[in-house]
């Protein structure tokens, strides 16, 4: 189940992606109800939830949506606009 999405695949942002990421997450704190994240590596324990990056053409990530597993992430990033480049995974 998708957590959150940030932005729509109609929004302009899009056009500054290059390419798409998967990345696992895990919590590190709350801060006013709302919980913190810090990408982790595939084999941590303590995987929180799975997201789904915009890999900007000027450098850097942009977090599009958070999901429950990495096959959700994967679901959900195959419906985002195709770009030339393979998605990137750490693994």
């Amino acid at each position: 189940m998708t957590k959150v999405i940030y932005f729509e695949s109609t929004e302009p942002i899009f056009q500054s992606f290059d390419n798409y990421e998967i990345w696992p997450c895990a919590r590190i704190g709350q801060n006013d109800s709302e919980n913190e994240y810090e990408s982790c590596n595939v084999d941590d324990p303590d995987i929180a939830i799975w997201c789904v990056y915009g890999h900007l053409r000027t450098g850097g990530l942009e977090c599009i949506s958070d999901h429950d597993t990495f096959d959700e992430a994967k679901e959900f990033m195959e419906t985002l606009p195709s770009k030339p480049l393979t998605p990137l995974t750490p693994f």
